[in-house]
């Protein structure tokens, strides 16, 4: 309980967990403080005790203007008088002291002026933002400082991102972005494409079906002749989220499996080799990036371990660590893979003794890289947050390179290179590389790529506009008035626990 309480006392939120899980965390943590001290969440009864009200709240969703709603939202917990006069107001005309947390008072016991200045306040907006966004207990006790902010207060050293392959340098197996494509792949995408269309015509509902198929041929060829031949076999694929989906499409028309088939012997010809292997090998080898330590993701797992079994067969003297699922872990050496659990991975690469490491998403999460000093994106999920979680696990603070190196490859004249070729246009900034897109792109926006420009440029404009979390926490990081909130350092493990364990 009381490590849940210290971590709880300067929760971070970032993009490490996928959001849901992030807010359960969250409220968890306030839940935990809030036991013994319930001016945090209040007592039995408060909204804020239920992230699916309070969000709304937060977000501005939901904005209340009837005084026995905002009342209610106020008094329970009662904020302290030092957040703002009307709460020193507030207090004095109840007789309450800053000891207490709580009213069952009327809102009618208020002095007029104070019940008329309270209804401004509640009504007014302040750099765009809503009063209850402005003024709740989860900004109150929750400090929310991204890397990119302490870089900028100078807490922390700028890491650069240089990415690969760039406009400015030709690069062999390039046309600008996107990786030369051949015979095979090029028949593979055009029957995926025809598949899709049929599967689309019978059953309107499957408009997901696409971009599955063009994002799992993307990612490999191992990983797109796999796909077709699961959904022939079973109709279904491992681990993917639309299998509800894919259950109630039924079973493939002839012409439908015609188009599986045709992809299938596009991908396993004899002589098929995939352009994105030969990408990979050049940067290892030549352009250095094996010394400098690599970490190869995919989406998939298909994928991943066909590229962890090509760079085990061409580099037989190096040991590769391959990062999946629990049970798909392990190390390439000498020709044999051996399985391992996946902590014996983060020491070996921690301990500097597996230069490369081939990943699926899995290794997104709760993994620190940053002895290892490039990144391969072997394929390109449509959601910036999950590439900025890639990112994050080797530009962390404990790198030794002033910027590290990213290549992402995409297949030339492919519906990925038009994403990524939108998505690039906003990663200019060698230092905050995903700070100006969206977490998540919706699957309708991949259909119209103009429409995907139009929605980044509404979520830049967004974005430009004030967050609670920044007016509150960003002015200052030198402690003051003993706010623990506000400390940026501390000196030892003893001054952790000392300021942590204090007395509310």
């Amino acid at each position: 309980m009381m490590e849940a309480a210290k971590k709880a006392r300067h929760v971070l939120l970032g993009t490490g967990t996928p959001i849901q899980t992030e807010i359960s965390e969250l409220w968890d943590l306030l839940q935990v403080l809030n036991q013994g001290a319930d001016h945090v969440l209040g007592r039995l009864g408060s909204v804020w005790k239920r992230p699916e009200d309070a969000l709304k709240l937060m977000t501005g969703e939901d904005n209340p203007t009837a005084e026995s709603h905002y009342w209610d939202l106020l008094r329970n917990p009662l904020p302290p008088k030092a957040e703002d006069r009307i709460f020193d107001a507030i207090r004095m005309d109840l007789g309450i002291d800053d000891s207490a947390h709580f009213t069952d008072l009327p809102v009618s016991d208020l002095d007029r002026f104070t019940r008329e200045d309270l209804a401004d306040k509640v009504a007014a907006r302040k750099d765009g933002l809503t009063f209850f966004q402005r003024t709740n207990p989860i900004l109150r006790h929750t400090v929310l400082r991204k890397r990119s902010t302490l870089e900028d207060m100078g807490l922390l050293e700028k890491i650069g991102v240089d990415i690969h392959p760039s406009r400015q340098h030709e690069r062999p197996f390039f046309e600008g972005v996107g990786l030369f494509t051949n015979q095979s792949f090029d028949n593979a995408y055009r029957a995926a494409i025809e598949f899709t269309a049929l599967v689309r015509q019978r059953n309107k509902a499957a408009g997901f079906m696409k971009n599955l198929m063009l994002q799992r041929i993307c990612s490999s060829f191992a990983s797109g002749l796999s796909t077709a031949q699961r959904l022939l076999e079973k109709g279904l694929l491992e681990d993917d989220e639309h299998t509800t989906e894919l259950s109630k499409l039924g079973g493939f028309t002839a012409d439908e499996r015609r188009y599986l088939e045709d992809i299938m012997e596009a991908l396993s010809r004899a002589g098929a080799t995939d352009p994105k292997f030969n990408a990979v090998l050049h940067y290892l080898n030549n352009e250095g990036w094996l010394g400098l330590g690599c970490i190869v993701f995919s989406q998939y797992f298909d994928t991943a371990n066909w590229v962890a079994q090509e760079l085990a067969r061409r580099l037989p003297g190096e040991r590769i660590a391959l990062y999946g699922g629990a049970d798909r872990s392990g190390f390439y050496h000498g020709g044999f893979f051996g399985s391992v659990a996946r902590e014996q991975i983060k020491k070996a690469v921690r301990e500097r003794t597996v230069p490369l490491v081939i990943a699926t998403d899995a290794a997104c999460e709760g993994l620190n890289l940053q002895t290892l000093g490039t990144l391969i994106n072997i394929d390109l999920p449509w959601n910036p947050s999950r590439l900025e979680q890639r990112i994050g696990r080797i530009k962390r603070f404990g790198q030794q390179r002033p910027s590290v190196d990213m290549l992402n490859l995409v297949y030339h004249d492919t519906r990925d290179e038009d994403v990524y070729a939108k998505l690039s246009e906003r990663m200019r900034d060698r230092f905050d590389v995903f700070g100006a897109l969206p977490d998540v792109i919706d699957d309708e926006w991949i259909e119209d790529i103009e429409a995907l420009d139009e929605k980044l440029s509404e979520y830049i404009e967004r974005k430009r506009r004030a967050n609670a979390f920044n007016l509150r926490y960003s002015t200052t990081v030198e402690p003051s008035d003993n706010r623990w909130e506000l400390c940026a350092r501390v000196l030892s493990r003893k001054d952790i626990e000392e300021r942590l364990t204090r007395a509310w």
